[in-house]
């Protein structure tokens, strides 16, 4: 278990020194600590509610994604316990926000809050810089320096005496407005970070603009830094430009590394080396792709076709290794399902090899002693419909049997492409 904690105290002592070492951290002397304020977060759907009384208790969402753990003698009679989802009004928030009652009641003893994220909580950030940070009914939002993470299984706890609205804060993080570009696209980023005052207040002033990062990318394309934007001027905006030429789909990462943001006069502090690390993914995809795996073996389909014939979306590749085929009754975005093609919103799919005795598999399958059709299990997504001489992209992940009547003879198939209709 990794545990990260830092006593408001020992913030509050330090303060001086940190203050006293700005010009040597990449820092500007300027203006005041500027702290966040915003409206509170609108309800989501109903609450989670339990009577708790002095013998103590535990409250949680269905999910688990949150968990409140009420020692005994907290409260000295039932008390009627709250867990209430919100909107997040916290731009750098991530995963899910909750209100927490009952409000305006100080316990007797400490109660334990305790949050999961998941990977994709962490997309743009890391561990490292996740904390459990409430909003007062002000507006203000105060981060809670003595929050505890175990990594293994993804779970960050604070001990309070109060409820709030509580929020999973990144106080970096990388986000990016595009995610998927083609040759020569451009994308802005934008950096941001957020710090805490001794009193745990969370803000960004200019004092504590980034001004010692250093833009990177993982791959192909470059990164150029544009500046300091915001308000405050606390967020550092970046532009990726992808690769003139593009093969195939890749996956880069960009981002910032940051010197000197955190003191190393706090040791038990992530970043103790003073060193800030924070990346996104992006897509690079050729203009036109088919990819596709059969059984686990990547196929590129060289040889591209989208068409609307007879009253069906036709999609076509052709690779060296192989080809897959697949007909949509539709002519719209949407998710699909593996079946009969004649039927709306049904699709049908064959795959086959090129150098295998066993070629082709499709979709269906018969039974030895039986003439009906039976279709496998499989979902077709179209995320963009051009019309002629547009994109039609998406992704199919489906079952597909070898010609004859035994269903055991199956494969796997999972592909995405974005190719451009000629018809």
């Amino acid at each position: 278990m990794k545990v990260y904690f830092t006593h408001r105290v020992l913030l509050a002592l330090l303060f001086l020194i940190v203050a006293s070492c700005r010009k040597d951290s990449g820092v500007e002397e300027e203006h005041e600590f500027q702290p966040l304020q915003a409206e509170r977060g609108g309800t989501l759907g109903s609450p989670v509610v339990k009577v708790i009384g002095s013998a103590g208790g535990q409250i949680a969402t269905p999910d688990g994604k949150i968990q409140v753990d009420v020692p005994a003698g907290a409260v000295a009679n039932d008390v009627q316990f709250t867990i209430q989802p919100i909107t997040k009004t916290l731009e750098t928030a991530t995963g899910s926000a909750y209100r927490l009652g009952p409000e305006d009641v100080i316990f007797e003893k400490d109660v334990k809050i305790s949050f999961a994220y998941t990977e994709e909580d962490l997309i743009g950030s890391s561990e490292d810089y996740l904390y459990l940070t409430y909003q007062d009914k002000a507006g203000y939002f105060y981060q809670e320096a003595m929050t505890e993470i175990a990594q293994t299984n993804h779970k960050l706890w604070v001990n309070t005496r109060h409820f709030s609205d509580w929020y999973l804060n990144r106080i970096f993080s990388v986000e990016t407005v595009k995610n998927k570009l083609v040759a020569n696209e451009e994308t802005d980023l934008l950096l941001f970070y957020t710090e805490s005052w001794p009193d745990g207040r969370v803000g960004t002033a200019e004092a504590l603009k980034i001004t010692t990062d250093t833009w990177f990318v993982n791959g192909p394309g470059n990164v150029e830094r544009l500046g300091n934007v915001g308000a405050s001027l606390s967020t550092v905006k970046a532009r990726y430009k992808a690769p003139a030429s593009i093969i195939q789909p890749t996956t880069i990462a960009v981002g910032a590394q940051v010197r000197n943001m955190v003191s190393k006069t706090h040791p038990d502090r992530p970043g103790t080396s003073g060193l800030v690390i924070a990346q996104r993914e992006i897509e690079l995809v050729p203009d036109e792709y088919f990819i596709w795996q059969l059984d686990g073996t990547m196929h590129t389909g060289i040889s591209l076709d989208a068409n609307f014939l007879g009253g069906s979306t036709i999609l076509l590749g052709t690779g060296l290794t192989g080809g897959l085929n697949i007909s949509l009754n539709a002519t719209q975005t949407g998710e699909y399902e593996l079946g009969n093609p004649a039927v709306p919103d049904h699709f049908s799919i064959v795959a086959y090899l090129a150098s295998s005795t066993e070629t082709m598999y499709q979709g269906s399958y018969y039974l030895c002693d039986d003439s009906k059709v039976h279709y496998g299990k499989g979902k077709l997504k179209i995320d963009q419909y051009g019309s002629i001489g547009g994109i039609i992209s998406g992704s199919i992940e489906a079952t597909v049997y070898s010609i004859g009547c035994d269903p055991k003879a199956k494969k796997q198939v999972k592909g995405r492409f974005r190719i451009r209709r000629k018809v």
